[in-house]
């Protein structure tokens, strides 16, 4: 069993930047889209929970930091080192990638991996941008995206308009 609570607060207190864009908030909104989406995609739930917490968790800033992905992956690997987290092989690999390429690339062909990636992409409205359907990788991800615009909803209610939505 996951103590998805305990590696939260580990992941907090060892985070190496305290951000308003991609801290605790946006860690709790990725994976309520990422269970959202896995209702849909049929997607590993515990990698998409695990995701949330670690995509950002070593971030030296809010700018464009290209090597915090692979920096959450050693961070998971540390996890794994301290017994801080068990995680079968196939789900280590999944989220290692999914941590490693959230923003390096737009879809993988793993339905896990690519609910990940949406899951943060709809969480854009915080920093001001639209989701857009097509950078979507999933179709669930899309749906989600093409409601969103079609409703017209400011950036700074997408949040809680997503927290309402039901497919």
């Amino acid at each position: 069993m996951i103590d998805f609570t305990g590696l939260l607060d580990y992941a907090y207190e060892q985070r190496l930047y305290d951000s308003d864009y991609h801290g605790l908030e946006h860690w709790h909104q990725v994976e309520f889209n990422g269970m959202l989406l896995a209702s849909k995609t049929g997607a590993d739930i515990t990698v998409v929970r695990l995701f949330a917490l670690f995509h950002d968790c070593r971030r030296m800033d809010d700018a464009y930091d290209a090597e915090h992905g692979p920096r959450a992956v050693e961070f998971i690997d540390r996890c794994i080192a301290e017994k801080r987290l068990e995680l079968d092989a196939e789900r280590l690999e999944k989220l290692r990638k999914a941590c490693s390429l959230h923003t390096k690339e737009r879809q993988t062909g793993d339905i896990t991996i690519d609910t990940c990636f949406d899951a943060d992409r709809l969480d854009l409205g915080r920093v001001g941008i639209y989701p857009m359907e097509e950078k979507m990788a999933t179709d669930a991800g899309k749906k989600i995206a093409h409601k969103l615009a079609q409703a017209e909803v400011s950036v700074f209610k997408q949040r809680e308009w997503i927290r309402n939505f039901r497919f």
